[in-house]
């Protein structure tokens, strides 16, 4: 019996080959979209959950409670990393944790073979390769870190450093905050991307010259730390515990921060949590520390395929009620034969279903096809060959299945319902049929509408991104970082650099800063930049009171500060140049500008020239002419070498810098076109077949209607009105819904499109 439903089947998708052309292009679509969401949603879900005790690794955070988050009404949480000696006091006073391990990422050079690179390398205390699986490859990381000039490194480092050599055994030179030379002890196996944890190059924690400085000290928030607990060990109380240790440490600090904050009556002013590892992904808090994804995105995703999947079904109910009218004979002599309704509902399934199989392996190498694309647009590093494709295939099996079964019920019922008299001398058959074909027309192109309208929005609001006045000029402005780590080397290089490129031909203006935007530190409410009296002009700022600073005045370098209108404003002061913040004297006033990304209102700015721990010169700003960029660029690149040999030349444009910030909104605009695309052609499709069976229905009113004189124009509106109803109505319903979820969207943006 089954084998018969098949071989008729096979024989009727056979015969209607432009129906099973059409509809099979549709749901191939619709299932590679799901299949590259499911593994867009599999790898999000499945980050640091390789590592063996997972389920038991937290990460420590303090959270202090900041009334201008709450009267933005944002997160009132200033989430942020740990004091140093958290770690060892948690190992020693709390049961609980079996292992704890601080982690710093610093910027240095490294030099080996002769290769020099800079590199961000990674601090770590030995408990950290207790806790995460990392397992080596050469070497041993047992015992690890007994000696502080022990190092590992990740493949991938070995490979960059050592080509085919086994690097176990052999000296690299590190130079950051202090120059040491490492033996590589092991090499481990590099990061997957699925691991928030990223690191080429591991040094000893205790081989750092400002840990000691650090210990005690509780105003220092510098160190990640994570913390494993033990089997069966309540993280609760665990919490509970650490909160209460760590305020009787902090003694005075904490007295200070809670007078600091002054945090509403039932908040904590400061608190310690424990986030467990699997969850820290999702923290968009913490955006600065490790890979962080909004979980939004793995919903909006869902909802495009789903949208492009009920398009594609629509498509296939569409049709086959459309051309069901040529096969309304065969149902009636079936079922004046003797079938039973069951049989011919098990008939039309059966095709549903088979069609859908074969769309399920044309849409498996549609999305082989595209998922290095996908990849691009998602910044996944998503590969076939590491799939679950036990997991895959059920779930590709699964969803052709429903969706067989979903699309085909319509026409199985429909058609298997009607009795043989009728079927048999009927001419209706087919208008009755549209009465339901015409709104799924209607809801298809309303949602094809809806993605059209959601993507040109998106597309607006990143044009008058990258057109918006952001009070400064990026454009041909060249960072140069010093890469150099203590105060007086930084100033060195830096002063060296600009004496250098001074009469440099292509070179205009040069400036230096601890950052050139968007990495002050933050400081009583306010972010903070160390600049030299080059900056303002090199950046185009505008100054709307007071003067710059001057690099003869020697008061100008101690407690004075330039600030922006936004932190006067904040502060309520009528004559600004008259006033004094956190025992510092204003100078002068900047305009406002977009130091951070739109996303973000312009919050209050504070530029000095004072030196500090933190703030040194990092980088170097040098405004070059837009005539011939290679070849100055190249000048600037000899006058580096000829200043620091053995470090190499990095740089970037600052316009490229700030374009990085929407990167991610950028990629999903890109997903959202290329998905309006293909659910704009599949309902197309649809619209096609369908408008073809109906013209087909109509060759003898067509001729007709030609003999007593009907001219093409007439013929065209004929047959096309209907369907420019139909997008009239769909627009209609389309454009309310896009609008609210549009302005949802854009409430990101506290600068935007209305």
């Amino acid at each position: 019996m089954v084998a018969n439903y098949l071989k008729t089947a096979r024989r009727n998708l056979a015969k209607h080959k432009l129906y099973s052309v059409l509809n099979t292009i549709g749901l191939s679509t619709g299932i590679a979209f799901c299949l590259l969401i499911y593994l867009y949603i599999r790898d999000e879900h499945n980050f640091d959950r390789f590592h063996t005790n997972a389920d038991r690794i937290y990460r420590l955070e303090s959270a202090m409670y900041f009334n201008e988050l709450a009267a933005k009404g944002e997160y009132p949480y200033n989430l942020t990393n740990v004091q140093a000696s958290v770690a060892p006091l948690v190992k020693e006073l709390i049961p609980e944790a079996e292992y704890a391990t601080r982690m710093v990422q610093t910027p240095a050079v490294v030099q080996c073979n002769g290769k020099v690179f800079n590199e961000d390398i990674t601090s770590v205390d030995a408990d950290f390769f207790r806790m995460f699986s990392f397992p080596p490859l050469r070497g041993t990381t047992t015992g690890i870190f007994r000696l502080s000039t022990e190092a590992v490194i990740t493949q991938a480092m070995a490979v960059k450093y050592f080509g085919d050599e086994d690097p176990v055994g052999k000296t690299i030179r590190i130079t950051g905050d202090s120059q040491n030379e490492y033996n590589i002890s092991a090499v481990i196996q590099t990061p997957p991307p699925n691991s928030s944890l990223a690191f080429g190059i591991v040094v000893p924690l205790e081989s750092q010259p400002w840990l000691k400085a650090h210990l005690g000290h509780w105003g220092v928030f510098r160190y990640t730390t994570f913390v494993q607990l033990r089997k069966g060990a309540d993280r609760q109380a665990f919490i509970t515990k650490l909160n209460k240790i760590l305020a009787q440490h902090m003694g005075e600090t904490l007295k200070q921060f809670e007078e600091r904050l002054n945090a509403p009556e039932g908040e904590k002013a400061f608190q310690y949590l424990a986030i467990p590892l699997a969850d820290i992904h999702f923290r968009t808090a913490f955006k600065r520390t490790h890979k962080v994804s909004d979980p939004q995105f793995s919903w909006v995703l869902g909802g495009i395929a789903l949208l492009i999947l009920v398009i594609a079904c629509i498509n296939y109910i569409s049709l086959a009620l459309t051309s069901s009218s040529g096969r309304r004979r065969e149902v009636g002599i079936r079922k004046v034969v003797g079938a039973a309704r069951a049989q011919l509902i098990a008939q039309f399934y059966i095709e549903s279903v088979l069609l859908a199989l074969c769309s399920m392996v044309l849409g498996i190498a549609m999305a082989a096809l595209f998922l290095p694309s996908f990849n691009e647009f998602t910044s996944k590093e998503i590969r076939f060959m590491n799939i679950e494709w036990p997991l895959l295939a059920a779930f590709a099996l699964g969803l052709a299945t429903i969706l067989g079964i979903v699309a085909g019920s319509y026409p199985a019922l429909y058609l298997s319902r009607i009795r043989p008299g009728p079927i048999l001398k009927s001419t209706r058959f087919g208008a009755r049929a549209a009465g339901f074909i015409n709104p799924l027309v209607v809801f298809q192109f309303a949602l094809s509408f809806f993605l059209v309208f959601s993507s040109v929005v998106m597309l607006r609001q990143m044009n008058y991104v990258a057109h918006k006045d952001l009070g400064y000029d990026p454009e041909m402005v060249v960072v140069v970082a010093t890469q150099s780590f203590k105060e007086e080397d930084a100033t060195r290089t830096a002063d060296q650099l600009m004496a250098a490129l001074e009469k440099t031909p292509g070179v205009m203006l040069t400036a230096r800063a601890s950052n050139s935007f968007n990495r002050g530190r933050s400081v009583y409410g306010a972010e903070l930049y160390r600049v030299d009296p080059g900056y303002i002009p090199t950046l185009g700022l505008e100054l709307t009171q007071g003067r710059n600073f001057d690099a003869s005045n020697a008061a100008d370098k101690n407690k004075t500060i330039i600030v922006n209108e936004a932190l006067v404003k904040a502060n309520g002061w009528k004559n600004p140049l008259a006033e004094n913040f956190e025992g510092s004297r204003v100078i002068g006033v900047v305009k406002d500008y977009h130091f951070r990304s739109l996303e973000y209102p312009i919050e209050p700015v504070v530029l000095t020239m004072e030196a500090s721990e933190f703030e040194f010169p990092r980088h170097v700003l040098v405004r070059i002419s837009a005539q011939d960029v290679p070849g100055t660029l190249e000048k600037i690149r000899k006058a580096w070498n000829e200043i620091v040999p053995d470090k190499p030349f990095e740089y970037s444009f600052l316009e490229e810098d700030v374009g990085n910030q929407y990167a991610s909104y950028h990629r999903w605009t890109a997903i959202m076109s290329f998905s309006t695309g293909f659910a704009i052609l599949i309902a197309c499709l649809g619209l096609f077949g369908i408008a073809g069976f109906n013209a087909s229905r109509r060759v003898s009113e067509i001729g007709i209607r030609k003999v007593f004189g009907a001219g093409l124009m007439s013929i065209f509106v004929l047959l096309n009105r209907q369907y420019l109803l139909f997008v009239c109505i769909a627009f209609a319903i389309a454009v309310p819904c896009s609008v609210y979820m549009m302005d949802q969207w854009l409430a990101n943006f506290k600068f935007r499109i209305t």
